[in-house]
């Protein structure tokens, strides 16, 4: 039977919801709520809360999905397989039914039989199924071999018993539920097998593309403790996960996954941007990578994700900027990544309505980030080749850490590049170059990790979640259910201790939505506790708190009394993160959207997707807008319903937040409408003035501002105006001629400077004579090569041009100094010995790279920067080398 990949995810859908009372969620987005998870890479990540016990079953507590996942780094990464193999991806979506203590193996083992036999019409004959042969700590899942062999029929010669490794998965943590699996595996014909020998080719044996794995069936039957033994779990959960793109190989009977399609549509316009033919030999290898990366970069833009220096935004660098150096050998040198992004979106914007919302504003930041790369991909490439052409097996660590933070390049595409002759960087030197100039966030932090966490979810399993008092007061009684220090459920907290206080009712609002955590006290009868921060965890509101003095214990009333001048300055400035949003996108359209926020007690910091920065008039607007709803005095209004029913209103949802099934919404006036959950204002007039003091870029299409409202509004402006009245007193003139003056200055100073640079010029001409005299024959090329110190960047090239003109055989190589980590080399190179072949702006370019710069010019005269000075004298060595080598090539 030949299904469409539509087709395999709707049939896998209908089957588990209609036939087997499964609930269809829809796919979590590709960042996950865990913080400890960089992108979502299995369709289990969104349950983890559910698995561990922190968060309630869904009810029914069957559910089945499609997860779009993504693996594009870390130990988990398949990036060097992609386009190498037929199966590996860096995005893919992940089918999966999960079962929260509802059925198990006697219910999942047949189902999964006759969905891939029966519904897919796959051959029963071609199935093997693998089951954990047991170890020295758990037995052999004889269970499953029972139910595979008795009930579904499979002989034995197909049920293959594999290790822990293959077979057994771990919790999601280092404590947790976990057990055995079982994988189905699918015959493709001895055309795709590695050998004949079937004791060299099997499943277990080899890993080549005949047995493709197709569905993993994970039966959580046991706990894992801190000890490391395992129990039997009273509640036995099942997690199972399908490859789309693996199904629909076998499907489609097509030799890889790129042929299928969910991917050939892009692979075909890859070709015809490139004018190369797909099966023309190795370049299928490039459309392959190219064609995967631009469907996970589409996917990643669409949920959230720009491109940083940190974190996932790295991630998405990184792969456009490798698929960007494969397009280069195809021939595309221009950006042409964002040209393929309509052909994307027209392949899953009916499962994926994100995709089509978003398209233009994916082509936006894709382009912009192929545009900044091309700006400096060739000079590094020229840098990568030179260091791959000398001797050594290993790149220098220090050099590759330049190309990285000099030309863009990311370590993994040096890395891959290297290779691909034979050589390898220097990891050591490279992450020591890297810790010396900025702590840049690993990208290997792909698998789940829960630590810490067990207690929170033991409470929440026990006591359920806490109250919010906090909407309409600042204290409040409670009770104290629970105090947590480094992970653990203590019986007090003493004195002079920090601890983790949960109580059954509380006023004090936790970190969520952008705004921060409050602070204040929480007092029993006999202790005192400073709260310091308030975070929240699946429903819990966990206060940090140092005990003052006394000694409090679980279960003791207290009073929690929240620090009000604080909570009211943080209230001022929620409020003006909504006002804020709405008027940004009134003056420069509904395509703006957040892209993150934090508001507080000192200052409101709100992050949007645009792709250029604002105008100072246009920032002027902003403010302007934002105050004349203040001084309307709108009615703020929050309401709350249900999740579907705030979507009808058309309210905005905050990024980043989490929704539940009931939600708050905040309006104001019919200006702002948006789903919240923060505290606010009752009307806008209470904000008070509003002023918006920053504006800038933090990624690539992301800007942030920064504002302040109320009396810290009113203190920043009353503190400039006194800079600006005394700027004015000490120059003696009016405010309001303030800006004139400094205009008049400016153009003395750079009048000053003009004398200066020509006075520079002139004793810098004084140095010809000595200079000409420490000229050095190389064969018939006379190289003056010399660090000259105290001259500017313009008196070194007026210097060389004149030394260029002394003789018909010269080569002028000039460094000097002009800062801590600032180096001016020039080079210039007689008419003569122009024609001859030697170009100043080749050579000055690689005499930089000594010195960590880069520059360039005309073949007669050329100027770099560099930014180690230390390396003066070893780039003016390598310039000597440099010369003697052409001096010898021309002999």
């Amino acid at each position: 039977m030949s299904l469409t990949g539509s087709q395999i995810r709707n049939k896998f859908i209908s089957y588990f919801r209609d036939k087997r009372g499964h609930l269809h969620l829809p796919s979590a987005s590709l960042i996950p709520d865990n913080p400890t998870l960089l992108l979502t890479s299995a369709g289990m990540v969104p349950f983890v809360p559910i698995f561990l016990g922190q968060a309630p079953a869904t009810n029914p507590p069957r559910v089945v999905t499609c997860q779009k996942s993504a693996r594009a780094g870390g130990k988990d990464s398949d990036i060097e397989n992609i386009g190498r193999t037929s199966r590996h991806h860096s995005f893919f979506e992940m089918l999966g039914n999960f079962s929260f203590g509802d059925y198990f193996k006697a219910q999942i083992i047949p189902w999964a039989w006759e969905f891939v036999t029966k519904e897919l019409g796959l051959e029963p004959e071609k199935i093997s199924v693998t089951i954990f042969k047991g170890d020295e700590q758990n037995p052999a899942d004889e269970e499953a071999y029972a139910i595979w062999n008795k009930t579904v029929g499979v002989p034995e010669e197909r049920i293959y018993r594999m290790s822990s490794k293959d077979n057994f998965w771990g919790p999601p943590g280092p404590t947790g539920p976990c057990g055995p699996c079982s994988e189905l595996y699918y015959d493709r014909g001895a055309e795709y097998g590695c050998s004949s020998d079937p004791k060299k080719c099997g499943i277990g044996k080899c890993e080549c593309d005949r047995y493709l794995e197709i569905w993993n069936l994970v039966f959580m039957e046991l706990f894992k403790d801190e000890n490391g033994k395992f129990t039997a779990l009273a509640n036995k959960n099942v997690d199972t996960g399908a490859g789309l793109e693996r199904l629909a190989i076998v499907l489609q009977k097509k030799n890889n996954s790129f042929e299928t399609d969910l991917l050939f549509p892009i692979l075909e316009k890859v070709s015809e941007l490139a004018k190369v033919k797909y099966g023309s030999g190795s370049t299928d290898v490039y459309l392959k990578i190219i064609t995967d990366h631009v469907r996970c970069v589409t996917f990643l833009v669409a949920d959230g994700v720009r491109t940083s220096n940190i974190g996932r935004g790295y991630v998405l660098r990184f792969i456009i900027r490798r698929a960007a150096r494969f397009g280069r050998l195809l021939g595309l040198n221009e950006p042409f990544l964002y040209k393929l992004v309509p052909t994307v979106v027209d392949l899953y914007k009916d499962p994926y309505k994100e995709l089509e919302d978003n398209k233009d504003l994916i082509q936006d930041i894709i382009y912009t980030e192929e545009e900044r790369f091309a700006k400096t991909i060739d000079r590094g490439l020229s840098l990568l080749n030179t260091l791959l052409e000398g001797k050594n097996k290993q790149i220098p660590g220090e050099e590759a850490f330049n190309l990285y933070a000099t030309y863009g390049f990311p370590i993994e595409l040096t890395n891959e590049i290297a290779q691909e002759h034979g050589k390898e960087v220097d990891m050591v030197a490279y992450n020591a170059a890297k810790e010396k100039h900025e702590e840049v966030s690993s990208v290997n932090k792909f698998n789940v990790i829960i630590t810490g966490e067990e207690a929170l979810g033991k409470i929440l399993k026990e006591r359920g979640t806490t109250k919010f008092t906090g909407y309409g007061q600042t204290e409040g009684k409670g009770q104290v259910i629970a105090i947590v220090k480094n992970g653990k459920i203590i019986d007090e907290a003493q004195e002079g201790e920090t601890v983790e206080v949960v109580l059954d009712q509380t006023p004090f609002y936790a970190e969520s939505g952008g705004q921060l955590g409050d602070q204040g006290y929480i007092e029993s009868k006999d202790s005192k506790l400073n709260v310091l921060d308030t975070k929240k965890h699946e429903g819990l509101h966990i206060h940090k708190a140092q005990s003052i003095s006394g000694v409090l214990t679980p279960e003791e009333n207290v009073k929690a009394i929240v620090d009000s001048q604080r909570r009211e300055a943080t209230r001022l400035h929620h409020s003006t993160a909504h006002l804020f949003h709405a008027a940004i996108r009134q003056l420069l359209g509904k395509q703006v959207t957040q892209a993150g926020s934090q508001v507080g007690p000192d200052a409101m910091r709100f992050d949007f997707t645009f792709e250029r920065q604002l105008s100072a008039n246009e920032l002027a607007q902003v403010e302007s807008l934002m105050n004349e709803w203040i001084r309307l005095n709108l009615p703020v209004t929050t309401k709350e319903m249900s999740l579907d029913e705030a979507k009808k209103t058309g309210a905005i949802a905050m990024f980043g937040e989490k929704y539940g099934d009931i939600v708050r919404v905040v309006s104001m006036g019919d200006v702002s409408l948006e789903f919240c959950g923060g505290t606010h204002v009752s009307t806008t007039g209470e904000i008070g003035p509003v002023k918006l003091i920053s504006e800038g870029s933090i990624a690539s299409g992301v800007r942030r501002i920064e504002a302040l409202a109320g009396s810290k509004a009113w203190n920043y402006i009353s503190s400039n105006m006194n800079i600006l009245l005394s700027a004015a007193e000490r120059l003696k003139i009016k405010p309001a001629d303030l800006l004139n003056q400094i205009e008049r200055l400016q153009e003395e100073l750079k009048a000053k400077e003009k004398q200066t640079q020509v006075l520079s010029e002139k004793l810098a001409l004084t140095q010809i004579d000595d200079l000409l005299a420490k000229g050095k024959e190389l064969g018939n090329v006379c190289l003056i090569a010399q660090n000259v110190n105290d001259i500017s960047a313009d008196g070194l090239k007026t210097l060389a041009e004149h030394l260029r003109k002394k003789s018909d055989d010269i080569v002028v190589v000039l460094a000097s100094k002009l800062g801590e980590d600032k180096v001016s080399i020039v080079v210039a190179v007689s008419d003569p010995l122009t024609k001859s072949g030697y170009n100043a702006g080749e050579i000055v370019k690689k005499v930089a790279a000594v010195c960590g710069g880069s520059g360039g010019g005309k073949p007669q005269l050329a100027q770099a920067g560099g930014k180690d000075p230390s390396k003066i004298t070893e780039a003016l060595k390598f310039a000597e080398n440099l010369i003697q080598q052409g001096v010898n090539a021309k002999a």
